[in-house]
């Protein structure tokens, strides 16, 4: 599956899409043949487009198909997307990518503090003695930028700017975490594990994302 991102839409982002040459009857990469599945699907259209994108709806168990005449009428929708995926997160390069944006991000919302520069800055170095979840576990539970030590420790302990300012800058080097600070706050609170606390994180961060107009 080719990996696209979606032009101006917030809740269509990224999709993990099929992306077929109907006339040649084989993926944008080569690598995908057609298979019977979707046969009806290109048959019906050979004669008016080229391709065709198949998003798999997880969400609703079903197939959408979506069909373009050229090349750039598909790519004036979507955009080929290559960033960092979870496979890479026990990588330097994935943790160095992520420190750049959240600097980046702080230094253009204005806020940025020297403490800034230690960001996540125990990870590559725990990562090179223990499997990247033990590591994930003990960060969040010891970092005030994470909701886990609010739980721990009390939502006030946390460092609501730095966690704000961590969902914000996601979106600038990891594939699967395209949300926005605000974004990122709705998705949490719907969870399982944070909606008993939701008004204790809303009312936590939603002044902030209010004062910098995220």
């Amino acid at each position: 599956m080719i990996t696209l991102k979606k032009r101006l839409s917030l809740n269509e982002r990224i999709h993990k899409v099929y992306v077929y040459n109907i006339q040649n009857k084989l993926s944008l990469d080569d690598k995908i043949d057609i298979d019977d599945f979707f046969k009806t699907q290109y048959e019906q259209h050979h004669k008016d487009y080229k391709y065709m994108v198949v998003y798999v709806n997880d969400n609703e168990n079903k197939f959408e198909f979506e069909y373009y005449k050229t090349c750039d009428d598909l790519l004036k929708v979507y955009k080929t997307f290559d960033m960092f995926t979870k496979k890479d997160r026990s990588s330097f390069k994935y943790w160095f990518a992520h420190w750049c944006g959240f600097q980046l991000t702080a230094l253009n919302l204005g806020i940025w503090k020297l403490k800034y520069l230690l960001h996540d800055v125990e990870k590559p170095w725990m990562k090179l003695f223990c499997d990247y979840k033990k590591v994930q576990t003990w960060h969040r539970t010891h970092n005030k930028h994470h909701l886990e030590y609010g739980l721990e420790h009390g939502w006030d302990t946390i460092d609501w700017e730095a966690l704000m300012i961590d969902w914000e800058c996601c979106g600038l080097s990891k594939q699967e975490a395209q949300l926005d600070a605000r974004e990122t706050m709705e998705y949490e609170v719907k969870k399982e594990k944070w909606a008993p606390y939701e008004n204790e994180i809303r009312n936590h961060l939603e002044p902030l994302l209010k004062k910098y107009n995220l």
